[in-house]
């Protein structure tokens, strides 16, 4: 509970209602209730300032816009109403989000990442790093938001401003000293995280996703840009840790080089990857960091892995942390849930992967092609009411990487299943290789009854998700359960 006036940052109240006292703060009229405070933003399909009269219906008493053209009509029909104007609702929803929950990010060390790809592996990685550091550690991510092993809510990306700086006061009342959060490019767009005190940012790559949304690359890279704009707004002093191979990433690092305290890492980086050894079992890889040569030995697997944890131990060279603490925890790290988790055949493997991205796919692919034995059996789709420009891509890249291809269905939606495979079918020139199944129990099942010794089945996509999204419908799904309930089976 708060007083309006202590939720303002540069706003101005244009008429003052009955009552001060602010109980609750939504965006959305449905969760409002008795003296909720209301955003009303106008999104891209949708106009909040259509819903403020259903907001007062259900009990608000103060309501924050962006249309002054609704000001007189208010104060005419509402005058009991607390009515106040913002000349960005969104950012006033951010603000008045983190001055309700009494500032949280002030009293945490908050850590973001950001990038197509990786930014779960290098939240998780990172969390355990800084627990066996002796750090009291809350995640906030796609796989669910937690505090150690206490999972306190399932996951999303980045939630909204309210249930962000809800997130964060809650780990931090329950004593956390670290807080890792991915931070996706719609949340830097919308500006869900605004006014939060970031210790340090990481960017892992960029690579073509979100179109739908974003438009353009150009458009993309802006929001992931954003995060870091942010980060410097509010922190005087954060260091950050950038993939300087990605071109994207360099542009990030010239633009904040003089505000952001950076370490780079890659095979160009300050933290250069000089060499790996990749095997089915464990990976290896050396790297060169000012003047010194480091090994470092994990059981998660795949090139892109070395580059997830290049990401994270940079970050923490730049933290302060003690190299010899890196080397030997760097062995007893956890693989992730849902990213290169591998399920034993009887004399083959099957890996389940997140993969959903042209790039990932291809990432993932390159990686197994450099262990392989036999064959790769690549069983994959591409997510409906999603981009439909990286589907063909996608196609492409299992077509060139793959033996064997089985095309079938990921979380549809409201599309019509044959009609994305169709868009994928459009990327290959081989389709002597390809087969089509929709349903993917039916695909997996076909795959690993498919696989022969020495082979390889990739089942990519889903990775930790435990459902398929069939229209409006949210139906049980994993593909390891299903994968390990057939190997039972044959």
């Amino acid at each position: 509970m708060k007083k309006l006036q202590d939720l303002l940052t540069d706003e101005k109240v244009i008429n003052f209602g009955e009552s001060q006292v602010i109980k609750g703060l939504a965006n959305n009229s449905d969760k409002v209730e008795k003296d909720y405070a209301f955003f009303a933003i106008k999104g891209s399909s949708t106009d909040g300032h259509n819903f403020i009269e259903s907001a007062i219906s259900k009990g608000a008493n103060t309501i924050f816009i962006q249309d002054t053209s609704l000001t007189d009509k208010l104060k005419r029909d509402y005058p009991h109403i607390n009515i106040v104007f913002s000349e960005n609702t969104r950012k006033s929803l951010a603000t008045a989000s983190n001055k309700f929950y009494d500032e949280p990010s002030k009293y945490l060390k908050v850590i973001g990442i950001t990038g197509t790809n990786g930014k779960t592996t290098v939240s998780n990685l990172l969390a355990q790093y800084y627990e066996k550091a002796g750090y009291k550690v809350g995640v906030i991510g796609t796989i669910n938001y937690r505090i150690g092993d206490e999972i306190i809510s399932s996951g999303h990306t980045t939630p909204d401003p309210v249930q962000w700086f809800k997130t964060l006061n809650l780990m931090k009342e329950k004593g956390c000293d670290v807080v890792v959060a991915e931070v996706s490019s719609h949340a830097a767009d919308q500006l869900r995280v605004y006014s939060t005190i970031f210790y340090g940012g990481i960017f892992t790559n960029l690579t073509q996703d979100h179109l739908d949304y974003h438009r353009t690359m150009e458009n993309y890279f802006l929001a992931k840009r954003e995060f870091f704009n942010q980060i410097q707004l509010f922190n005087d002093k954060p260091i950050g840790s950038i993939n300087i191979d990605d071109p994207y990433g360099k542009r990030i690092y010239n633009d904040f080089k003089e505000k952001i305290d950076f370490i780079t890492y890659g095979f160009e980086g300050e933290f250069k990857i000089k060499d790996y050894k990749l095997s089915i079992f464990e990976t290896l890889f050396n790297v060169e960091y000012r003047g010194k040569n480091i090994t470092f030995k994990t059981k998660l697997r795949g090139l892109f892995n070395v580059f997830n944890l290049s990401a994270s131990i940079s970050f923490l060279i730049k933290d302060g942390f003690d190299m010899d603490f890196l080397q030997s925890t760097t062995l007893d790290l956890n693989p992730i849930k849902g990213r290169f988790e591998v399920v034993e055949g009887k004399d083959f493997i099957i890996v389940i992967d997140y993969a959903h991205t042209p790039d990932a796919l291809e990432n993932i692919l390159k990686s197994l092609n450099q262990i392989k034995q036999n064959k790769i059996i690549t069983v994959f789709g591409a997510g409906g009411n999603r981009d439909r420009t990286k589907r063909p891509l996608m196609g492409k890249v299992a077509e060139d990487l793959s033996d064997v291809v089985i095309i079938t269905s990921d979380n549809p939606r409201f599309e019509d299943p044959n009609q994305i495979i169709n868009d994928i079918l459009e990327g290959i020139t081989q389709k002597s290789k390809v087969q089509v199944e929709p349903d993917r129990k039916k695909a997996i099942k076909y795959a690993i009854k498919m696989a022969q010794k020495g082979d390889i089945v990739l089942i990519a996509g889903k990775g930790h998700e435990n459902y398929q999204i069939i229209k409006d419908q949210v139906i049980p799904f994993d593909d390891k359960e299903v994968a390990i309930q057939i190997l039972k089976e044959l």
